[in-house]
């Protein structure tokens, strides 16, 4: 989530940051459902943690050669500031990004579980809403703040800085990418 919301807060501004927390949330909304439904049986099961792994990985590796691609091209600030209306954009990626990772799914079954159950427990469904408030302020904080400092820090950094700084989202990625793939491998 932090490299598309610096990537996409170089073409959309300083609002993809929270953007791409809303797509998160979606995706955390639907985690939450799951659970309600006790799906989070499946967490003990090896196949659906492989799968999670190396087509999520895969989709990374992918996202991450395409930014690595944008790099060492002729991007600029300008061009990435023209696109800001492309369909494809933060509330997609940050779906994306949080699917495609599968310790995503493995938080969500076990620490934020019981996160989910202890807050209904303890006050039902005004503890699950605290608890909610209070995991999605924090990330809406925090890549809000990534984003506000990435929109600002373009218009002082240049078109080199701005690729480096895609090339660099886009080998991070690709080697988180890998390291899920490598784990789904492991894991058979």
């Amino acid at each position: 989530m932090l490299t598309v919301s610096i990537t996409e807060s170089f073409k959309k501004g300083y609002k993809a940051g929270t953007s791409v927390v809303f797509g998160h949330i979606v995706a955390e909304t639907g985690m939450i459902v799951l659970l309600g439904l006790g799906l989070s049986q499946i967490i003990g099961l090896k196949a659906p943690f492989i799968a999670i792994c190396v087509i999520g990985g895969a989709f990374l590796v992918f996202m991450g050669i395409n930014l690595i691609k944008s790099g060492r091209g002729n991007a600029s600030i300008q061009t990435a500031a023209e696109k800001r209306t492309l369909a494809y954009g933060p509330i997609y990626g940050g779906i994306i990004t949080s699917l495609s990772n599968p310790f995503f799914f493995l938080w969500w079954f076990t620490v934020g579980a019981a996160f989910v159950f202890q807050g209904l427990r303890l006050a039902g469904l005004v503890g699950l809403t605290a608890f909610l408030i209070g995991h999605w302020s924090s990330d809406f904080s925090w890549y809000g703040f990534v984003s506000i400092c990435t929109d600002r820090g373009a218009a002082v950094t240049g078109d080199r800085a701005y690729r480096f700084v895609l090339t660099s989202c886009g080998v991070f990625l690709s080697i988180l990418g890998l390291v899920f793939v490598y784990n789904g491998f492991v894991n058979i």
